[in-house]
């Protein structure tokens, strides 16, 4: 299939690295570290990776310039996932990116005391409260951040409170499925510190009829996605398949002695309220944006769990830029008035195409968020 009529054409032109960039290394595989917060009466097991390709002069520049050379990126995964998954991806978000920072913060799902910071609201919380900590152990501060509750978060028995430092940077939230949501969030709830959103094979768009219907949905994509080990991506669909198995048990076997100590039986379900969190729709109706500054959006062509065809795209492999003009109305009327600039794509690729067609997908996103190292500035805008 050519790929020019996949894509809906946008005028770019890269120009090569700078030397910093081409110069940047990244272990093989990424430390993952483990921590464990306390947040809404409760300790939960989190987990980070941070990917940090800068050179030793680009550090000291960022110093000498009170800032890195972008927003650090923070990557949501996939429903399930765990940080140093789809890592073909993030690290070349790390190297391709202006500030070479990305981290991607896990943690279970909260299930404290108070239940209006329970699921996905107490990881909006949990996981800002994760990005702090790691920033502020790189000497880096979050510009514009604000807390969202004076609910107590500590990591490792520390309180977590922004912390002055030199050095600030803002934050571009991008987000894969379930992920995307969050992602989405994100930047609705630190408008301050999140400059631009990127959504690869997101969710969030779709009014689900429960998380059955999904679950459903997901499980044939699931069969889709299995098929790839015949053609070529085997290494690529065991690693995401196996990321979900683990991150799925991990969550409820560790519900288990959490209920079992807070006399709470309600906790092992928690990983199913973490399922229904993915139905969530999405829109300025719950979660505007105003502000921000560039949004992305990326289907893959071969997703039956996100099929961009739901969205109205009729024809995945040609969208007109009339349909864009539709979805970017539906999804963000706000962030058009407010001037945002917006990329829409449909790549190839299944579910996990920010994986199996890595390069593509995170050049993309970076040029879209403006995150591009050494990018050009005759990039045309899309509306589509």
């Amino acid at each position: 299939m050519r790929r020019d009529v996949v894509l809906v054409t946008v005028g770019v032109l890269l120009l090569p690295f700078s030397s910093h960039a081409a110069e940047r290394q990244l272990k093989e595989i990424p430390e993952t570290r483990c921590l464990k917060v306390t947040f809404n009466g409760e300790t939960i097991n989190a987990f980070y990776v941070i990917i940090d390709a800068r050179t030793p002069k680009e550090k000291e520049t960022d110093r000498k310039h009170g800032q890195p050379g972008g927003a650090v990126l923070v990557f949501f995964q996939g429903h399930g996932q765990r940080p140093a998954d789809a890592y073909k991806f993030t690290a070349k978000l790390a190297r391709m990116s202006r500030s070479g920072i990305v981290i991607v913060p896990v943690c279970d799902t909260p299930y404290g005391k108070d239940e209006n910071w329970r699921g996905d609201r107490g990881k909006d919380v949990v996981l800002m409260a994760i990005v702090l900590h790691v920033l502020q152990k790189e000497g880096i501060a979050i510009d514009g951040y604000k807390p969202l509750t004076d609910m107590t978060v500590a990591i490792e028995g520390k309180e977590i409170t922004p912390q002055m430092s030199d050095v600030k940077a803002k934050l571009a939230a991008i987000g894969w499925s379930h992920g995307a949501i969050l992602a989405r969030r994100y930047a609705h709830y630190y408008p301050e510190a999140v400059v631009g959103l990127g959504h690869v094979c997101p969710a969030g768009y779709k009014q689900w009829a429960g998380s059955v219907h999904l679950a459903g949905r997901f499980a044939w994509e699931g069969l889709h996605i299995g098929t790839l080990v015949f053609r070529g991506n085997a290494g690529d669909t065991l690693s995401c398949g196996w990321g979900l198995t683990k991150g799925m048990v991990g969550d409820f076997c560790r519900s288990i002695p959490d209920g079992i100590g807070a006399l709470q039986p309600l906790k092992f379900g928690r990983s199913c309220r973490d399922v229904r969190e993915c139905t969530l729709y999405c829109d300025d109706s719950n979660l505007p944006l105003p502000g921000i500054g560039n949004i992305v959006v990326i289907f893959g062509l071969d997703d039956t769990c996100m099929d961009p065809r739901d969205y109205g795209i009729k024809n995945p492999e040609n969208p007109t830029q009339e349909e864009g003009e539709v979805f970017w109305m539906k999804y963000y009327p706000g962030a058009i008035a407010d001037g945002a600039r917006r990329t829409f794509k449909v790549f190839p690729g299944t579910h996990i195409g920010p994986v199996s067609h890595s390069d593509m997908y995170a050049r993309e996103v970076l040029v879209g968020l403006d995150q591009m190292v050494a990018q050009a500035t005759t990039r045309t805008r899309s509306n589509l």
